[in-house]
């Protein structure tokens, strides 16, 4: 068994060494006959045996382990629960349901308020969609009116005949005034001149004729393009309005955002309700051991909200603690701070359950002082064990060598049996046959209560640690 180390012991401890090393010091301080002996107090011995020797400083600290409190999120009657103290459970086990029933009812009616608002902004789609479309067809219908051309062809032609007409009359005006002329130069007279001025009159009549006709059909066309003109007008500020009309349809989407919100407001009402369901069963968020259930199936549970992971043990539903990892924390005098380092080996012993010798590695060094009422100053060190017990619980204590040397397998004897003459060092023997001898010995590697034996015993041989004077 390793010998753990004891640089600065516990006071009570390092005084009981101390006055037992002066008493066996001054039992050894001369040498004995074996009539002496006989005559002695009772003697102590101790066998020499091999083991490991461990030097080091130490500390007292405790085992502290990370853990989690939960509690539901919502409050209800408890239906099922899975969880056992001192049960190992897996990180996603589930550990508890609350009563389902009316929220699986709530999570039905979220359904039916969902279809419900989608039905409504389908609705909202459709409607938008028809009311476009009527009025594009609308503004379509003025943009028409407003741009057709006007092309009142009946009027255009008589238009066009009576300018034809006209040209027609004029031209055999002329041609009887010019035959009128011809006439008098030729010195007619009588019959063939009056014939000659009956024409002119004739084709003057017929000209007079052909231009009120033209302005019959001047004014019948002037009217009707006036008439178009002022139907492209009114054709032209309907659909000015119109125009108006539909982009502001077009451009409107409250009934379709109203409808939007009723869809995502029912969404989120159904989230809810899943997340509601959901909250009614409790899921374990690390594995580790259950070391604590406060409830029972057909028990009323009150509801926490947000993390319920900071809550106290006390007041939490279910409490499990990480038992791969068993960190120990202890405060270390100032003194010894400085000999320690991250991934220095340590030697644990937790005697409450009988866990003596368990290894670890120093993990964390705390920079923070610590001054108690009489100024002795310390600083938290953390240490974690290489292999985790079942054994061991949260808040346990523990007495914590910090390992700064170490020897296997050598010779070890108490540090009361060496007593010191003439600057040498000594042991007495006790043989088989009972009697003592005094035996000069080479000890080396001390740990304040044990040391090495280099030279001047065997394992198996017996020394003497008290009850003999010297």
């Amino acid at each position: 068994m390793d010998s753990l180390t004891l640089k600065k012991g516990r006071p009570k401890r390092i005084l009981l060494a101390l006055v037992a090393a002066a008493a066996a010091m001054l039992a050894f301080s001369g040498c004995s006959k074996p009539d002496d002996v006989a005559a002695s107090a009772k003697i102590s011995t101790q066998e020499v045996k091999l083991g490991n020797l461990v030097v080091g400083s130490y500390a007292d600290g405790r085992v502290a382990m990370s853990s989690v409190n939960l509690s539901f999120e919502i409050s209800g009657k408890l239906t099922e629960v899975r969880a056992v103290t001192g049960q190992t459970v897996q990180a996603g086990e589930l550990l508890a349901v609350l009563d389902e029933e009316e929220l699986n009812d709530a999570v039905e009616s979220a359904k039916r308020d969902l279809d419900k608002a989608r039905a409504a902004y389908n609705d909202a789609v459709s409607s938008r969609k028809y009311s476009l479309s009527s009025e594009k067809i609308k503004l379509d219908s003025l943009y028409s009116k407003y741009q057709a051309p006007f092309d009142d062809v009946e009027l255009k032609e008589a238009l066009d005949a009576a300018n034809v007409r006209l040209e027609e009359k004029t031209a055999e005006l002329l041609y009887a005034t010019a035959a009128y002329d011809e006439a008098i130069a030729a010195g007619a007279a009588g019959p063939e001149l009056a014939e000659a001025e009956k024409q002119v009159e004739a084709a003057e009549n017929a000209k007079l004729s052909a231009e009120a006709s033209l302005a019959s059909a001047q004014k019948a066309y002037d009217s009707a393009y006036a008439k178009y003109l002022a139907e492209k007008a009114s054709a032209k500020e309907n659909y000015d309005l119109q125009k108006i009309r539909y982009d502001s349809i077009a451009a409107s989407s409250l009934s379709i955002t109203n409808a939007e919100y009723g869809v995502s407001t029912a969404e989120a009402k159904l989230d809810a309700a899943y997340a509601n369901l959901e909250k009614a069963r409790l899921y374990a968020p690390i594995s580790g051991k259950v070391v604590l259930v406060n409830g029972k199936a057909g028990d009323f549970v009150s509801g926490r909200t947000g993390d319920s992971s900071g809550t106290s043990a006390a007041s939490s539903f279910i409490t499990i603690t990480d038992t791969s990892v068993m960190s120990i924390t202890a405060s270390i005098n100032e003194g010894d701070i400085s000999d320690l380092e991250a991934g220095q080996s340590i030697r644990a012993n937790i005697e409450a359950i009988g866990l003596i010798g368990l290894e670890g590695k120093v993990t964390g060094l705390g920079a923070v002082p610590k001054i108690d009422n009489s100024g002795i100053v310390s600083y938290t060190v953390t240490a974690v064990l290489d292999k985790p017990n079942e054994r061991i619980f949260d808040g346990m204590s523990a007495f914590v060598t910090f390992i700064k040397k170490e020897k296997t397998n050598v010779l070890l004897i108490s540090n009361k049996a060496i007593f010191i003459e003439e600057g040498k060092q000594y042991v007495q023997v006790r043989k088989a046959d009972g009697t003592i001898e005094k035996r000069p010995i080479t000890a080396g590697l001390s740990n304040g209560s044990q040391s090495e034996v280099i030279e001047g015993l065997e394992a198996g041989e017996t020394v003497v640690t008290s009850g003999i004077v010297k």
